[in-house]
């Protein structure tokens, strides 16, 4: 049977790049994009690499993800992976007593909530397949070079929600892992294309973290460093 994995905001950046190498390894991929234009452009592009199929869903509204996840169930019901891509900064250079009430709640709903509903929509599949959620995320530990509090603030419950659903599974014997991934600084049009000798091209960073999915690791409840070390907050 065909592998068939989810990977939201692939449209672009390093959601599209992880769509083509899960393609390479085999797997039909949704190609999640809020945009059906933009996905579909993205679809025809990745079609030269594997079966792709565009999944129209905004994680930023509740009615999308049902929308998606009532698809999925109809007609891709051997779905096994999960890649919680999709996000979006806020401003990355706004102090934290400077941010508003819509920047937190903007990027909660995106970064957060989303891929909560997401997760918890496709679990009972993901139990039935013995699959696999993968979130990518970010360090929230603040740090002198990289403190972008909206931003932090959105992952951390992702962080945790990785590491307590981890741990359910374990004890509850659910056949699901869950883990994330800090692919590091990638350069992306989230950054403004940032670039630097301490950057990531979306290829590398693409490669990176469909790398812990394939190795057939077994790594529930982990937050992963770029460089394969565990986090330990």
């Amino acid at each position: 049977m065909t592998k068939t994995a989810l990977v939201t905001g692939a449209n672009k950046g390093i959601g599209f790049e992880t769509a083509k190498h899960l393609l390479q390894a085999g797997y039909r991929v949704l190609v999640g994009a809020r945009d059906q234009a933009r996905g579909e452009a993205a679809v025809a592009e990745l079609q030269a690499f594997g079966d792709s199929k565009l999944l129209v869903v905004d994680v930023a509204d509740l009615g999308s993800i049902d929308r998606a996840v009532a698809t999925i169930n109809e007609q891709y019901p051997e779905l096994s992976l999960l890649i919680n891509n999709a996000g979006i900064p806020g401003d990355m250079h706004r102090v934290g007593w400077e941010s508003n009430v819509e920047e937190l709640r903007e990027t909660h709903q995106v970064n957060f909530i989303g891929p909560f509903a997401l997760s918890k929509g496709l679990l009972p599949l993901l139990i039935a397949n013995q699959g696999i959620i993968q979130n990518i995320t970010i360090p929230i530990e603040p740090l002198s070079f990289f403190n972008p509090f909206a931003y932090s603030t959105s992952k951390a419950p992702l962080n945790v929600m990785t590491k307590s659903w981890g741990m359910a599974f374990e004890q509850e014997n659910i056949p699901v892992q869950i883990f994330a991934v800090m692919p590091g600084g990638v350069t992306t049009d989230l950054n403004g294309n940032m670039t630097g000798d301490f950057m990531k091209t979306p290829a590398q960073a693409a490669e990176l973290i469909t790398g812990f999915v394939l190795d057939g690791e077994n790594r529930n409840g982990q937050v992963i460093n770029f460089d394969g070390t565990l986090s330990v907050y």
